[in-house]
């Protein structure tokens, strides 16, 4: 069966690049992150999709990450070095008709209140189960940087839990799981406190899902102009 191409949108900030992959219910998610280059596949509504998409300057594999949610797939691609990009795809690369600018998180060069994107809204559950051992998931927030290492990173799930920039709609996670018998160590990092159970985080996505924003990171519409954003190759 030939795979089809996902409909992609990027927007970035001085020292990283937001990228979207817009597949609703993806499931068999397979996310490679290179340096120069992301590898991407998925199934939805019984169809096969994939992509790989080449970045014009480096990226740093260990310190990107991604979400699965139920409406896209979500990833924060670290730049090596922190500076504004002229364009996303290198300038060999042929145009690709399924990649476009995202409007929604768009930011200028020379806009003082460029912000990053809040990440306090991704669906914590479809997070928390692709942590579990499946395809999907977030690399960063595994133990040994990656699918199959060791436990759950907790201070790197309360550090996504509150977004890099973002103000404010992150859950306590400290007292959460300390409500949990984990204790505010675990929820703080992991350290001084003992690591919680499976049925335990269940238990914490379950009051994440009823408490959370409904607000979240609403599907992406694209709107203005593109006068004047950089050129995709």
């Amino acid at each position: 069966m030939t795979a089809k191409h996902p409909s992609v949108k990027w927007a970035e900030r001085e020292d990283k690049v937001y990228m979207t992959f817009e597949l609703a219910d993806a499931k068999d998610v397979e996310i490679a992150i290179e340096k120069d280059k992301i590898t991407f596949s998925a199934t939805s509504g019984g169809e096969q999709y994939a992509e790989t998409i080449a970045f014009y300057k480096e990226i740093s594999s260990e310190k990107s990450t991604y979400a699965v949610t139920a409406r896209q797939v979500f990833c924060v691609l670290v730049k090596e070095d922190a500076e504004w990009w002229s364009r996303l795809l290198p300038a060999a690369a042929g145009k690709m008709n399924n990649v476009h600018v995202d409007f929604d998180k768009w930011a200028d060069e020379d806009d003082d209140e460029a912000q990053d994107i809040d990440t306090s809204g991704f669906d914590m559950q479809s997070m928390m189960a692709g942590m579990g051992g499946g395809a999907g998931g977030m690399p960063g927030m595994m133990g040994g940087g990656g699918p199959g290492g060791g436990g759950m990173d907790m201070a790197a799930l309360q550090a996504m839990m509150g977004g890099a920039g973002g103000a404010g709609g992150a859950p306590d996670f400290s007292s959460m799981m300390g409500g949990m018998g984990a204790g505010a160590g675990a929820g703080a990092g992991g350290a001084g406190g003992e690591e919680p159970s499976m049925d335990e985080l269940k238990k914490l996505i379950a009051n994440m899902k009823s408490s959370k924003d409904e607000g979240g990171l609403g599907a992406i519409e694209e709107e203005g102009d593109e006068d004047d954003l950089p050129e995709l190759e």
